[in-house]
C-alpha cells in the first residue's frame, strides 16, 4: 500500500501504522499503556521546550510509511511539510503492545535520522534504549535510571513506571 492510500483508509480507534507497505493496525491501549506513555510525555515536558514534545498519534512520515511513537521528542527544525513531520523524531519512544515486532521500526527510526528509540516493557517494567553512535546502534538495558543525554535529564524507572 502507498501511502497515498493509506491517507485514504477510515479512521479507526486504536493506532495503525504502515511499513514499508504493510499496514500494521494495533488495539486501543490498555490502561496501563497509556499511564506510562502519560507518564514519560509529563518527564520530556518538564525538561524540554514544549513544542518538541509529542503524545500519542503523533505521526512521522519515515521511509515512505508512517509510525506512530507513543511519545516523541521532535528535533530542533524537524523537517515537515504542510501536513507532516518528515523523517524520524530525536528520541522515540515505544512501549511494546502485545506481539508487536520492534526490530524493523528500530531499523527504520535510525535509517531516517533518530539518534535514541526507547522500548518500554509495560509487563516486565523494564526499559532498553537504543542509539546511534559512530553509525552503529548501542542497546543498553536500563537498571534503576537513565541519564539521557539528548534531553540532559536523568529519568528513573520508579518515575516511569508510577
Amino acid at each position: 500500500m502507498t501511502f497515498a492510500e493509506f491517507e485514504l483508509l477510515p479512521e479507526i480507534e486504536g493506532k495503525r501504522e504502515l511499513l514499508e507497505g504493510e499496514v500494521t493496525i494495533m488495539p486501543p491501549p490498555e490502561l496501563a499503556h497509556s499511564r506510562i506513555a502519560k507518564q514519560i510525555f509529563l518527564l520530556f515536558l518538564a525538561c524540554l521546550d514544549k513544542s518538541r514534545v509529542w503524545p500519542d498519534h503523533t505521526g512521522y512520515r519515515i521511509a515512505q510509511g508512517w509510525i506512530e511513537p507513543d511519545v516523541s521528542v521532535s528535533w530542533p527544525d524537524q523537517r515537515r511539510d504542510e501536513r507532516y513531520f518528515l523523517g524520524s523524531p530525536m528520541i522515540a519512544v515505544e512501549i511494546l503492545s502485545p506481539g508487536e515486532e520492534m526490530d524493523h521500526k528500530l531499523t527504520l527510526y535510525f535509517a531516517d535520522g533518530a539518534l535514541e528509540v526507547w522500548v518500554i516493557d509495560a509487563k516486565r517494567k523494564a526499559m532498553t534504549v537504543y542509539s546511534k553512535q559512530n553509525n552503529q546502534v548501542i542497546r543498553r538495558v536500563v537498571d534503576r535510571e537513565y541519564v539521557c543525554e539528548v534531553a540532559q535529564a536523568t529519568f528513573s524507572l520508579a518515575e516511569i513506571f508510577e
